[in-house]
């Protein structure tokens, strides 16, 4: 009797131990101040390494909203002429209320998305932000457009002058 009370009580302590691990441990994501004015400047690949050139956009906080803003990148391509113009497009959706950055875990619809969303403590948005030069049309596949990447950011808590938040970039759905 006294073995079976053991593994329980063991069994249990287990549990706990699992459970409490499995919290909202949003540790390895970037953590930040976001005050009123200033602005997340993202240029990378992303999990697109082969592209022609990085994407490059701004996340804004600004007059209560989380702005983005699609940019121009370089690349070192010979094969880009000068002329054409490397553009990012941007847009932000809110995923609603979630209690920590791990906890977006889905797109939201195309039709979600906009140039800038209300910024609400404690609410989830998903940048989707992709090339747009029009370089696929390039009959050479090794010339490309950034392929269309995503970016996951939480506000944690509002401060007097903006917001704690955490972000993720690239954010990739778990399979």
């Amino acid at each position: 009797m006294k073995k079976m009370r053991f593994l329980a009580l063991a069994m249990a302590t287990m549990l706990t131990f699992g459970m409490v691990s499995c919290g909202g441990n949003d540790e390895p994501y970037d953590g930040i101040e976001l005050a009123n004015g200033e602005s997340i400047e993202i240029e990378d690949f992303g999990s697109d390494a082969t592209a022609a050139y990085k994407l490059h956009f701004k996340v804004t906080l600004a007059n209560g909203k989380l702005t983005v803003e699609g940019l121009t990148s370089e690349s070192a391509l010979t094969q880009i002429p000068s002329t054409v113009v490397l553009n990012t497009t941007a847009k932000i959706a809110d995923a609603g209320k979630v209690g920590s950055l791990s906890k977006i875990d889905e797109i939201p619809a195309d039709g979600d998305f906009a140039a800038a969303q209300t910024a609400t403590e404690k609410h989830g948005y998903v940048v989707s932000a992709e090339g747009a030069a029009n370089l696929n049309s390039y009959s050479n596949p090794a010339i490309h457009d950034p392929a269309k990447q995503y970016m996951r950011i939480w506000l944690e808590e509002a401060t007097d002058k903006g917001f704690n938040l955490r972000y993720e970039f690239p954010f990739t759905l778990a399979e």
